[in-house]
This record gives C-alpha cells, structure tokens and sequence, in this order.
C-alpha cells in the first residue's frame, strides 16, 4: 500500500513536468521504471477495475499512435484575403459559383465555413464568403479568380496574403502529448500490474483520469494546429461597383415632384375651407363698413360748406 502510495506520488510529478518542460520527464519515468522492475510477478487487475481502465483509456489510444510531424522545413499557416468589385447585377451568381466550386471538390478538399449575400435586391448589394481548402486547390481557384472577375465586367480591389509560422507550437504541443501518452501508460500499467487496497487503486485511477483529461485537450491543439498547416484560409468580399449617379440621388426631387399634386390639392381646399367660413361675416360685415364710410363722408362735406 506504502509503495502504491509512493507510485502515485511520483506520477503525480511527472505529470506536473509535463504540463511545464518536456524534458524533465524522464527522470521521473526512469525512476518509475526502477520502481516497475523492483516489484513482485505482475498480477491481473480485478476483473470490474480493468473495466474501468479500459473505459477511461479508449479515448487516449488515438494520439499515442498518431505518425510524428515533420518538422524538416518550417511548418506554415496561409490566409488569403480577397476583395473584389462587380457588376450588382451578377454578385450574387459570382459568390453562389464559388461556393458551388467549392463543394464540388468534396469536403476532404475544400470546405465552406461562411457564405452570405446582404441586399442582393437591392441598389448596392454584396457578400462575403470564407472557406478552407487544399493549398493546391486554393492556389489554383486565385490563379484564375483575377481573369473571371474581368470577364465579369469587375476588378480586384485588393488581394492579400498573410503567413504564420507554427513549427515551435507544433513541436511543443508534439512533445506534450508523447510524454503525457508514456505518464498515461506508465499508469495504465500500474493499475494492471498491482493488487492492493481499493482507496490506492483508485487514487491511481483518478491520476489516470486527469492525465487522460489533459492528453485529450493537447491532441485537440495538436490536431487544429496540423489542420491550419495542412489547409489554406481563403475569405473573398464582394461589393457592387458605385455608379457615377446614384438612382438614390435624384431620389429627394421625384419626391417634391411627387407630392406636389397633393399640396396644391390641400393648399386649395384650405382656402375653400376659409371661404366658406367667412362669407356669412362678410355678408354682415360689409354693408356696416360701407354706412361708416358714407356717413363720415357727408360729415367731413357739411363741416366744410359750413366754414
């Protein structure tokens, strides 16, 4: 129980030296390995405890039997961007062709991550389109893309080409997954080998199950790094070309010219509207004011024949 205790301990290190440096791995598997040789005939584990190994173990046994990367040249990751200009009336038939080229060539060759297409009705449509794709295929869909677009009535606006270099971080992770895949083994073993007190087998098991845990989230990152090295990301923006005169332009005018009609129409019935409620105060109204004027009138005529 003591050594199984011990055993459990120096796992424990070793893992922790996994997950930092690489390198310091080995003393601690060396030392297991002593531990290993020192210990009595193996002995099969108990029929429901391997049940279990074998459970937590299936999903780790991919990585460990994965073919190394090479790393004789720099292992590259390349993203392409492209804009182009076309007519409005074909944008949409342009980006919905790519797509088509695209999985025409099957899934295992090319791959549509994104495609939209926004006001394709409309005066100033455009769309967007992102896919990932062999490097051959993707080299020659641009050789030909700056040709179609011309022969569309379009251009190219701006074509770019950005590279990252992931042969450190491919390596690193590399070297974390063949040394956390040995600490799983090394443990795996541990548990076939040794019979002793439940609590210390399943202190082992525990340990295992983190180290499988940890082995499954690197071989995730190992794997998308590989897939970025071994794939090409190709993003396409299309815009419809301005024209010189916008129809939107004239748009204000036509509208004036438009509601004119019904101005003039309110303005007229405003006035009639007016009309009809003055006339019965100008019925009253203008026979008084004539009497005043006459009136004052023949006054001002009396005062002066008097004098």
């Amino acid at each position: 129980m003591v050594r199984t205790a011990g055993l459990v301990l120096i796992a424990s290190a070793a893992l922790t030296a996994c997950s930092q440096e690489p390198r310091h791995t080995n003393d601690a598997e060396g030392y297991l390995a002593e531990e290993s040789m020192m210990m009595e005939a193996p002995q099969a584990a108990p029929a429901p405890m391997r049940a279990r190994i074998d459970s937590v173990t299936a999903a780790g046994s991919g990585p460990a039997q994965s073919a190394p990367q090479d790393v004789s040249a720099p292992l590259l990751a390349y993203t392409y961007q492209t804009s182009l200009e076309l007519p409005g009336a074909v944008l949409a038939a342009t980006q919905a062709s790519h797509v088509t080229a695209c999985q025409d060539a099957g899934p295992a060759v090319c791959q549509v991550i994104r495609a939209q297409v926004n006001n394709a009705d409309g005066p100033r449509p455009s769309a967007y389109l992102q896919l990932r794709a062999a490097p051959d295929w993707v080299v020659e869909f641009r050789s030909g893309l700056e040709g179609e677009t011309e022969a569309l009535g379009g251009s190219v606006l701006s074509d770019q080409t950005s590279v990252e270099d992931l042969t450190t971080r491919i390596v690193d992770t590399a070297a974390r997954v063949a040394a956390q895949t040995t600490l799983r083994d090394r443990l795996q073993q541990l548990l076939e080998t040794r019979d002793g007190d439940l609590s210390d087998l399943l202190a082992v098991e525990r340990e295992l199950a983190t180290v499988q845990a940890n082995l499954d989230a690197q071989a995730s990152v190992l794997a998308a790094l590989r897939q970025r090295v071994s794939t090409s990301m190709l993003t396409l923006n299309y815009q419809a070309e301005r024209q010189v005169v916008e129809p939107e332009t004239f748009n204000p005018i036509a509208q004036a010219f438009k509601e004119m009609g019904e101005v003039f129409a309110n303005s007229v019935a405003s006035l009639i509207l007016f009309l009809a409620g003055a006339l019965p105060w100008l019925v009253i109204a203008v026979p008084v004011i004539s009497g005043v004027v006459i009136g004052f009138r023949r006054l001002l005529r009396r005062k002066t024949t008097a004098r």
